[in-house]
């Protein structure tokens, strides 16, 4: 039997329990983040519950119906597949509709779908509309509607990219792109932003916009705690202002307050042809008492009408809605009450008098993470997801954007070619780069299908771009034949390449070539390699070339021999290294020619260099390069020390495990160990309570434990004749040890079958019966009493949740246990050393000529299922993470609570912890767990559906590269260093005959400016120009021919058509503060280009 004192004593314990539950469930209690793994029981859920207390309506209350088709550019099926499934149909039918009746209204964001419909149907008669209307074209049909106000298109971007991993060249072209092609489809322009299916919103997208023209922005994914917090302010119409912009105007934005869908599945036309007009108004009133709390009281309610792919059956969905308006209208419920047809822009004329008028919050920040539940749900998989697609679209930007300079910087010099055949292929290619950063391309959350046509419109942008690069170098009479071959065919142009393309799928895209045709033993005809550079600096860069005759010869534009560094016979080719400085914005060319031609030089057989000595496999390696020494020793669980200068950076190769059983990680949702880990942990306290608890009261009836009545502990505070304090501190103490060491020992040595089995209730007796027993001996040899019992107990379970909190670095597992084996091979362009980390995952170690004060971190992955693979790096005490897009440099900190998924954070081009700096090509996610510790988000697999609307799992058997570079100079400015990293050369082939003089478009070198878009017109160049520092520029001291330079002010978009009235003022002497962007518009002096 229980003793009458153990009830009574309990009656204690449960009024602490129960305080503590009320106290961690309520996050409005506490001023932190409550932990993932504490329980939810009085959690707010999200403001849109639809479990609301009824509350009147105010009078003269409108509600704005919006009628909309959100469609994406390829998810679950592919962009053309979208296209003829269903995109097409909602065009034609939703344009029928309208033509119909002049109250109907359908707003459109997808702009990519709009121009596939207008090149494909466009001038085509529609043959659908009454009468003599059946002869209009379907693009006389939109403009019609446009005109009359029936149809609107917003965003004007090209697509909805993903912000976060989006760079700041990017946005701007995905923005330029949308704008030319609105004018240039249907000879019009918006001026608000369309964000509502983004996966956390990035405060770089106000900046952008607000400079292009925009008056508002509509959002449609908040994290829900800023939710929350918006929605019970009545804040969800708010300014939005970039705090990392100087001088940045705010953008008015307005935040959905539920999905961008319908209002219920009754509403869903597409599946259901049933109208019951009370249900459905009924429906808006409930919608209404929603948002009525939830935006400023100006009395409009905008009910979003739509959803993916919808209004295919649009006849169905107008004829209900328009029975709706009607029935409103003598409805005794909707007396006070107007329903209406509106677009996205009347809806926001409405509320525009009350905004003016009252002050709006004002936002500085931005929206990430994105979580859209409680408990973990960080959309933070999506930086890791797919990293092949990540790393081939930023190559092809790469590529495109250095291609448009170079376009623009030929026709400054007069250079004979066809510009409008050239921009016109330029421009596809931006399009194929901007649909590569859309939220489910660049984000990896898309099917197989979708993903190798994302892969094949890339490519081939790549290859028509480098072909563009060709002809402008070297104008040709056949320039749209030759470009139109780029399309056809799959193969890559050997003639041209990236000098930093290093393409795990085809390594034939790694090396320029020089043809048979133009090379080999028997005839040598010749060629000039050319390499450019786009960036505002001079440039080294290491040519890669493959050349098919061993008595060719290298010169240079004096001819004088040119040094390769390297030469080897591979496969009977001669693959040729060699460095050239290329002049700021400018070319450098190099002849590669024959004997005969030039005697003094010596050929390429004659310099043929031993391959590099491979050293033997070690636990060090030394790496030398350009006077930089780099010292690798390899550590237990494949740690590898790197020291140079005096500097330590520890390296090493680790690994999520996600259950696939237990809310497992996806194609969006990332998990780490806590959900897991809770259920065993649980299990582990609630046995040690339970052992505990069964010896106390043991000892309480009998005064010994049963069969250890003979055990005896002499006197000792933690025995049963301590004093009360030290002996229940010191039972906290053993508890909360205990707790501890449990959650190392599970997230460190438990193998990951176990866990696997324990939190899917299998083979848990192996975990619940030790801990049971042994807290059963201990508490019985110790005889405790209940106070004892008691601290234990709740000390065990605060150890747990304080070393889940504090010990994150804990939940990653390292890839290998061993030693890494090095195998070094030294040569005079890079000196590599590699080590195999597992059978599909190894690193290499580089330091190359063009770059030595970089050392590269190149992980090459084969990510097996149900794992998230980081890369981390530890380097001092630097706590402060902050994170470059291009623009500006934004500080990342997550709080101790904030679990590990909420701690990742998009990084495109550069992470700096401290003086740890880390470039990247590709966008990647990182995350700062400790001082002086980086991970990064390398690749990642899963095999279970985190069911976000992806039809099938995410499994990635795809490999991937990804390399960091790891700046070994403390004092480097990153920003410089990362414009170097991320604008790399291009080189050509080009017949013998072209000129290779080394030339520059520019008077002087301006390392403190990007160039962020270029377009060349037929006697003007339009560019825009970003400031990294405060600087003062002369456009006509900096640019070589150019007859006169004007600001452009009010849209510094390159497009032509704006919303907003554009000015120009003279550009003599510009004043660009640090992150500050200006246009200008330069007239070419056709008199002294050459």
């Amino acid at each position: 039997m229980v003793s009458r004192r153990y009830l009574r004593s309990g009656k204690t314990l449960a009024l602490a329990a129960v305080v503590l539950a009320v106290l961690w469930s309520n996050p409005q209690v506490l001023p932190v983040n409550k932990p993932s793994w504490m329980p939810r029981f009085g959690e707010p859920g999200p403001p849109t519950d639809r479990q609301q207390p009824q509350e009147p309506l105010p009078r003269n209350l409108t509600l704005h119906l919006l009628p909309h088709s959100h469609s994406d550019i390829g998810w679950n099926l592919s962009f053309e597949g979208y296209y003829h499934a269903s995109v097409r149909q909602v065009l034609r039918r939703a344009s029928a509709e309208l033509w119909a009746d002049r109250a109907r209204r359908f707003t459109w964001g997808d702009l990519a779908f709009l121009d596939m419909w207008m090149d494909d149907e466009g001038d085509t008669a529609n043959n659908v509309l009454a009468g003599a209307d059946a002869v209009l074209t379907w693009r006389q049909v939109l403009k019609e509607l446009m005109r009359r106000g029936q149809w609107e298109v917003v965003g004007g971007t090209y697509v909805s990219p993903d912000e976060g991993l989006t760079t700041w060249w990017a946005h701007n072209t995905i923005v330029d792109a949308g704008h030319r092609t609105l004018a240039a489809q249907l000879n019009a322009t918006t001026r608000v932003g369309w964000q509502i299916d983004n996966f956390g919103h990035h405060n770089t997208v106000p900046h952008v916009l607000s400079n292009a023209g925009y008056s508002w922005l509509v959002l449609g994914r908040m994290a829900y705690r800023d939710l929350y917090d918006f929605a019970s302010k009545s804040t969800l119409q708010f300014e939005w202002r970039s705090s990392e912009h100087e001088g940045t105007q705010g953008l008015r934005t307005h935040f959905l307050a539920e999905h961008y869908g319908l209002p219920s599945t009754a509403f869903d036309f597409d599946y259901t042809n049933v109208c019951d007009e009370d249900v459905l108004l009924g429906e808006l009133q409930q919608l209404a008492r929603r948002h009525v709390r939830q935006y400023p009281a100006h009395g409009h309610v905008l009910v979003m009408m739509g959803d993916d792919f919808r209004f295919v059956r649009a006849a169905r969905a107008f004829g209900c809605l328009d029975r709706l308006i009607s029935a409103s209208r003598q409805h005794e419920n909707w007396r006070d009450m107007k329903l209406q047809y509106s677009t996205m822009s009347e809806y926001l004329n409405s509320v525009q008098p009350h905004l003016d008028a009252h002050a709006m919050r004002v936002h500085g920040g931005d929206f990430y993470p994105y979580q859209d539940k409680p408990i973990e749900q960080y959309w933070s998989g999506i930086l890791g997801s797919r990293p092949y697609l990540k790393w081939l679209v930023r190559d092809t930007e790469q590529i495109v954007q250095h291609v448009e300079a170079l376009v623009a910087m030929q026709r400054m010099r007069g250079t004979r070619a066809a510009w409008s055949t050239l921009e016109q292929h330029l421009e596809f290619c931006r399009k194929q780069v901007a649909i590569g950063y859309h939220h489910d391309a660049i984000t990896g959350t898309c099917t197989d299908d979708a993903f190798a046509d994302y892969v094949e419109r890339l490519r081939t942008a790549a290859r028509v771009a480098l072909r563009i690069g060709h002809i402008a170098l070297q104008p040709v009479d056949d320039a749209e034949q030759q470009i139109s071959s780029a399309y056809n065919s799959d193969q890559h142009i050997g003639s041209a390449y990236n000098t930093a393309t290093r393409d795990v799928d085809n390594a034939a895209r790694d090396w320029l070539e020089v043809a048979p045709a133009q090379c080999t033993d028997s005839a040598c005809v010749g060629a000039a390699v050319v390499v450019t550079n786009t960036l505002l600096a001079a440039q080294d860069v290491v040519v890669r070339l493959h050349v098919h005759s061993g008595s060719a010869v290298l010169v240079d534009e004096a001819g004088v021999a040119v040094q390769p560094v390297h030469v080897q016979v591979v496969d009977n080719m001669y693959s040729v290294e060699f460095m050239v400085s290329v002049p700021a914005l400018g070319a450098r060319g190099v002849v590669v020619g024959n004997r005969t031609q030039y005697a003094n030089a010596p050929m390429l057989r004659d310099q043929i260099i031993a391959a590099p000595q491979i050293e033997q496999a070690s636990l060090r390696a030394e790496l030398h390069q350009g006077g930089v020494h780099v010292r690798l020793r390899s550590e237990r669980n494949g740690v590898v020390r790197i020291e140079s200068g005096g500097r330590v950076v520890r390296h090493q190769m680790r690994s999520y495990f996600t259950n696939p059983y237990v809310q497992s990680s996806g194609a969006y949702v990332m998990h780490s160990f806590n959900l897991m880990y809770s259920i065993v942990f649980w299990i582990f306290g609630g046995m040690l309570a339970g052992g505990l608890a069964l010896a106390w009261l043991v000892h309480v009836g009998t005064g010994h434990i049963l069969w250890l009545r003979h055990v005896r502990v002499p006197y000792s505070p933690i025995g049963a004749k301590g004093t009360t304090t030290a002996g229940s501190v010191v039972a906290a103490v053993i508890g909360s040890v205990c707790g501890a060491i449990s959650v190392f020992y599970a997230a460190q040595k438990v193998s990951v079958n176990r866990l696997d089995d324990w939190t899917r209730g299998h083979g848990v007796f192996l975990l619940a019966a030790p801990v049971f027993c042994a807290a059963y001996v201990v508490g019985g040899a110790l005889r405790w009493r209940k106070r004892r019992v008691c601290a234990c107990v709740v000390s065990a379970v605060l150890g747990v949740f304080l070393a889940l909190a504090l010990g994150r670095a804990w939940q990653s597992r390292a890839m290998t246990p061993r030693r890494l084996q090095f195998t070094v091979e030294n040569s005079d362009v890079c000196s590599t050393a590699r080590a195999q980390v597992t059978e599909g995952t190894s690193v290499e170690f580089r330091l190359c000529a063009d770059t030595p004060y970089l050392l590269q971190l190149s992980t090459l992955v084969h990510a097996p299922n149900n794992r998230e693979i980081i890369a981390r790096l530890q380097h001092g005490q630097g706590r402060a993470l902050e994170l470059f897009d291009g623009a500006s440099m934004r500080r990342r900190r997550a709080s101790i609570w904030t679990p590990v998924p909420g701690t990742f954070y998009p990084a495109p081009l550069l992470a700096r912890l401290g003086e740890l700096s880390v470039h990247v090509r590709q966008p990647v996610g990182v995350s700062s767990l400790s001082a002086g510790m980086l991970d990064v988000l390398v690749h990642r697999s899963m095999t279970a559906n985190d069911f976000r609307g992806l039809k099938r799992p995410l499994t990635d058997t795809h490999p991937a590269r990804a390399t960091l570079f790891v700046d070994l100079r403390p004092d480097a400015d990153p920003v410089t260093v990362n414009n170097r990293v991320n604008t790399p050369p291009l080189a050509f082939v080009l017949p013998p005959h072209a000129s290779i003089s080394p030339h520059s478009a520019l008077h002087s070198a301006a390392p403190h400016l990007s160039l962020v878009g270029i377009r060349a017109e037929s006697d003007s160049v339009d560019m825009r120009l970003l400031a990294h520092r405060s600087t003062e520029i002369s456009m006509h001291e900096l640019l070589r021919n150019t007859a006169g330079a004007a600001r452009i002010h009010g849209d510094w978009s390159l497009c032509n058509t704006s919303a907003v009235q554009r000015t120009e003022s003279q550009a003599s002497h510009v004043h660009l503060r640090s992150g500050e962007q200006a246009l200008f518009h330069l007239k070419i002096d056709s008199d002294h280009s050459s």
